[in-house]
């Protein structure tokens, strides 16, 4: 036995004595991060504590420990079982693998289960679902089916072992494991039913299990599994360790366990992903910086979205609490990040706002403050397929409506969002929105942006990722002919009227049904966001109140500048605000002018607050 391990023993209930290996300190790891491997037939508990000893594992063992289970007999060098001994089905392991987290006292683990240990895991996450923070599998198998490939597969690896190696199988009591691994039930039709954690498949493209591994995949719920196929090779665990571990650290992060770990792309192979991966992107690295950067008050996850690789998001609020409450989603502009959403909410006007809901900022790959370059060869998601895939975001944290709250390059990826999701939405807010293809005169304001951030100082964006956002803004395609026939929800377009992008607000305002759609200008400024963070909350508030949402909480208008409102009835609706006149269809106001005790209350109509 290594020395650096603890032996105990746990009877399991139909299973009898089974050993465990505890690697790491347990008194210190109890409340935290703790994984149970289970290996597969032919293999010993020594496969998981090798690739624990990895390089590539180095930060994960210092911040974990691991819980190895050595099946009844598979222990190296283990002596003969009795002959009247009936090897344990793979439906009672699963089922009582819980007895060695309750003799540990450890209430939850990460589950990693390679081969038929891959389905001793699953299982066990179906019977304890509240046990588990998720599961990552290797070559699993939830079928009867494959009995064939798996002999061979298991003949040559028996053919591999030496009889005078120590740390060898025992090749008779490997026979008894497979005769009962054969015999395995179908779990695949209960899958679904019984798994609400996140599930990790990896599966090499050479093994003889992808197909099943397809299968499982194939069959989840969308947003709760994720599959990785690694090329080249037939088993990762020993052959792409490095890869493995990337995956296993991504997908711990991704359940918010260990945000602080920097995520270190491997250079084992390559991987082929779906909802993970996908189309070889990968995610930058995690540099010291960012790191560093991080609001350690933000919850952080990863969350892996089709075409467009892992996503970082940051939950600022109690999202246990909001959940079914008001949860508002944001996507920040081009050469700005997650934090300016951020800043904003932490505004002093958002505070009754923020006491009663949860928001979920999304930071685009990259764009993190401090983010590492991200690889030469990474293709930037296009915003289509942002738009399109933002959903896996709700789907993961599992929140059913959102409100999209977009700025500038953001606001077109969230009305995007709305588009193609509009049951997830209460309604989407957008400031300094367009609709259009790129009219050119987005690059002269990204540069005013980026100058005004390299004077400013505190953002610490990285140039070369910003301009891949850029490119990939300027390549999107037009939604202006679509958004009629796509929005029917409540739609508030704000633009500040210095902003270059006032008339492409009015444009999508000019091409909206009456009664969907309103439209803020505010005076005097170019960002609202950052200029005028009182006005855009008061709006906000009014936005959300006129859906229903926080009903109780009292307005109170800002005395930050002042603001042109128009509703979308048609009345002069051809007519811009800069072309309106007072007493007309634009109103101009300012504080002073309200009395917020006489305001009508607001119920289903946004335009009766601001338009009085």
């Amino acid at each position: 036995m290594e020395m650096s391990l603890k032996h105990h023993i746990v009877d399991l209930e139909r299973c009898g004595p089974v050993s465990c290996y505890l690697q790491g300190d347990l008194e210190k790891q109890r409340e935290d991060v703790v994984f149970l491997t289970v290996h597969d037939v032919g293999c010993t508990y020594l496969r998981w504590y090798d690739f624990v000893m990895n390089e590539a594992m180095d930060d994960i063992r210092k911040r974990a420990m691991f819980i190895h289970v050595a099946l009844p007999g598979q222990e190296p060098g283990a002596e003969d079982l009795p002959d009247e001994f009936q090897f344990p089905k793979m439906k009672h392991l699963g089922l009582n693998l819980v007895s060695i987290l309750d003799h540990l006292r450890i209430p939850r683990v990460v589950g990693l289960g390679d081969g038929a240990g891959a389905n001793i895991i699953t299982r066990f996450g179906m019977s304890h679902p509240n046990r588990v923070h998720g599961i990552v599998t290797i070559n699993n198998s939830a079928t009867r089916l494959g009995a064939t490939r798996f002999m061979e597969r298991l003949k040559m690896k028996i053919q591999k072992i030496k009889p005078e190696d120590s740390k060898s199988v025992n090749k008779k009591n490997v026979a008894k494991f497979a005769e009962a691994y054969k015999k395995r039930t179908e779990i695949l039709p209960d899958l679904n039913k019984r798994i609400n954690f996140d599930v990790l498949l990896i599966a090499g493209v050479k093994s003889k299990y992808v197909e099943d591994t397809k299968i499982i995949h194939k069959e989840m719920a969308p947003g709760l599994c994720s599959m990785i196929k690694v090329e080249d090779v037939d088993h990762p665990l020993s052959e792409t360790p490095a890869r493995v571990a990337e995956a296993v650290l991504l997908f711990s992060q991704g359940i918010g366990l260990m945000p602080s770990l920097v995520r270190r792309c491997s250079r084992q192979g390559s991987t082929e992903g779906h909802e993970s991966y996908s189309d070889g992107r990968k995610k930058s690295l995690s540099s010291d910086r960012e790191k560093e950067l991080m609001d350690p008050s933000l919850k952080h996850h990863i969350v892996n979205l089709e075409k467009c690789g892992p996503v970082s998001v940051f939950i600022q609020g109690d999202l246990e609490k909001q959940k079914d409450g008001v949860v508002f989603l944001t996507v920040h502009d081009v050469g700005s990040s997650y934090m300016s959403w951020r800043d904003f909410v932490m505004d002093t006007s958002m505070e009754d706002i923020r006491k009663r809901a949860s928001f979920v900022h999304v930071a685009i790959p990259g764009q993190e403050p401090g983010a590492s370059d991200l690889q030469k060869n990474f293709v930037f998601p296009t915003m289509k397929d942002l738009g399109l895939n933002l959903v896996s975001i709700l789907d993961y944290l599992r929140i059913p409506q959102v409100v999209g709250l977009g700025d500038g390059a953001g606001a077109n990826i969230i009305t995007r969002f709305g588009m193609c999701h509009p049951a997830r939405v209460h309604g989407v807010f957008t400031i300094n929105s367009t609709a259009q293809h790129n009219l050119g005169r987005f690059m002269e304001k990204l540069k005013e942006k980026m100058k005004a951030t390299a004077l400013d100082g505190k953002l610490f964006l990285n140039e070369k990722n910003v301009s891949k956002f850029a490119e990939a803004f300027k390549k999107r395609t037009e939604i202006l002919p679509e958004l009629n026939k796509k929005i029917n929800f409540d739609f508030l377009l704000m633009a500040g009227i210095k902003s270059k992008y006032v008339e492409d607000t009015e444009m999508i305002h000019k091409e909206m049904a009456p009664g969907l759609c309103s439209m803020i200008i505010v005076e005097d400024v170019s960002e609202p966001l950052t200029e005028t963070p009182g006005r855009v909350s008061e709006a906000v508030l009014l936005f959300c109140q006129g859906m229903g949402l926080m009903p109780s909480i009292p307005r109170k208008f800002s005395r930050q500048g002042s603001l042109i409102s128009q509703d979308s009835g048609y009345g002069e609706r051809n007519k811009s605000p800069s072309e309106s006149k007072p007493g007309k269809t634009s109103h101009r106001f300012s504080v002073p002018e309200l009395d917020a005790s006489k305001l009508p209350e607001v119920s289903n109509n946004f335009e009766q607050v601001m338009m009085g």
